[in-house]
C-alpha cells in the first residue's frame, strides 16, 4: 500500500456533487465551492443523474476552467453518478458533497491539511443540519444528525455527503457499487477499511446540511434506505449481517454515546428546551419514520 505521508503539499482536489432534481440546492453548493480559499488547484465536478428539470442549467452556468458537468443517466443511482465522475476526475483527493449542502471558504484547505497531519486515506467531516423552520419533522431531523464517531469508528464508513477520499483507493479497491440506491457507502466503507487503509474523522472540518422539514420528505428517505437495506443483503449477505450486528450494539446503550431504541439524541440542549408536547411529536416521528424502513424493503424484495 502506498505510503500516504508522502503527498504533494497542495495536492490537487477534485470535488464531485451528484445531483437529481435539484437545481436550488445545486446552486447553493457551487456558489459555496467555487468560493474556496484553497492554495493549491481544484476542480468541481457536478455529476447529474439524469435530471428532469433546470438543474442541468444550473451546473452549466457555472461551467468553466474549474467545473465540469457529466451526465449519468443510464443508472438511477447517485453511486453511479459519482462512479461517472471519478472516471474525468484529476485530483489526487476526491472530495465528495451532496448538492444543497455548503462549506466555508476555507474547506479544501482545512481537508488538505487534516489529511496530511492524520495521515488519513479516508476521512469523515462534521455535517451540521440547520433549518429556519420549527416544524416537529425539522426538529427531528436535526436531533437525529450524522453520528460520525459511531460511522467511522465501529461501522467503518462516512456518509457520501461527508466522505474524501484518497483516489488511490478507488484503483485498489474498485468505485462504489452502482446497482445501490442506498448504503453504498456503507459497503465501499467496509471495503477500504477491510484493505487496511486508515479512515479517520475530523470533527473539526464542519458541511452544512439543510434539515428535511416535512414528514413527507423524511419517510421518503427512510424507504429508500429500506430499499437499499434489501440490495445489500441481497448482493452482501455477509456484510448485511455485519451492519445488523452493529446496529443491534448500538441499539442495545452498551456503547458509550447511550444509544437507546429511538433514533435520535436526547442529550441535548435543543431537546432539553421543548415542550412536551413537541417531545411526544417527535417520538410519533421517528416510529414512522423507522417504520418506514421495512416497507423499503419488502417493496425492493417483492415489486422491484
Amino acid at each position: 500500500m502506498p505510503d500516504s505521508s508522502q503527498q504533494n503539499e497542495n495536492p490537487f482536489i477534485s470535488v464531485i456533487i451528484p445531483v437529481y432534481n435539484d437545481p436550488s440546492g445545486l446552486e447553493d453548493t457551487l456558489q459555496s465551492l467555487v468560493a474556496q480559499q484553497y492554495t493549491g488547484n481544484f476542480e468541481i465536478i457536478v455529476a447529474d443523474n439524469g435530471s428532469t428539470d433546470n438543474t442541468p442549467d444550473i451546473a452549466e452556468k457555472y461551467c468553466g476552467d474549474s467545473v465540469k458537468l457529466v451526465v449519468e443517466d443510464t443508472v438511477q443511482s447517485s453511486y453511479a453518478a459519482r462512479n461517472k465522475a471519478l472516471e474525468i476526475a484529476k485530483g489526487s483527493i476526491i472530495a465528495f458533497i451532496d448538492s444543497d449542502m455548503t462549506v466555508e471558504k476555507d474547506w479544501l484547505q482545512k481537508v488538505n491539511h487534516s489529511m496530511a497531519e492524520h495521515n488519513a486515506d479516508y476521512l469523515g467531516c462534521r455535517v451540521e443540519i440547520y433549518s429556519e423552520s420549527n416544524s416537529l419533522s425539522a426538529l427531528h431531523n436535526k436531533l437525529s444528525g450524522f453520528p460520525m464517531d459511531e460511522y467511522i469508528y465501529k461501522r467503518h464508513f462516512a456518509p457520501t455527503c461527508c466522505l474524501i477520499v484518497r483516489k488511490e483507493i478507488f484503483e485498489h479497491v474498485g468505485v462504489f457499487d452502482p446497482n445501490l440506491i442506498s448504503s453504498g457507502d456503507y459497503e465501499f466503507g467496509n471495503r477500504v477499511f477491510d484493505a487496511g487503509y486508515k479512515l479517520y474523522y475530523d470533527s473539526d472540518i464542519v458541511m452544512y446540511h439543510p434539515a428535511r422539514t416535512s414528514l413527507k420528505k423524511l419517510l421518503k428517505k427512510s424507504f429508500r434506505i429500506g430499499r437499499g437495506f434489501y440490495q445489500l443483503s441481497a448482493r452482501y449477505p455477509q456484510l448485511s449481517r455485519k451492519m445488523n450486528k452493529n446496529a443491534a450494539y448500538s441499539l442495545s446503550g452498551s456503547d458509550d454515546q447511550s444509544w437507546s431504541l429511538f433514533t435520535f439524541r436526547k442529550d441535548s440542549s435543543l431537546w432539553n428546551s421543548l415542550p412536551v408536547w413537541e417531545k411526544v411529536g417527535i417520538y410519533v416521528i421517528d416510529i414512522l419514520n423507522k417504520g418506514m424502513k421495512p416497507f423499503g424493503y419488502v417493496y425492493e424484495k417483492f415489486f422491484s
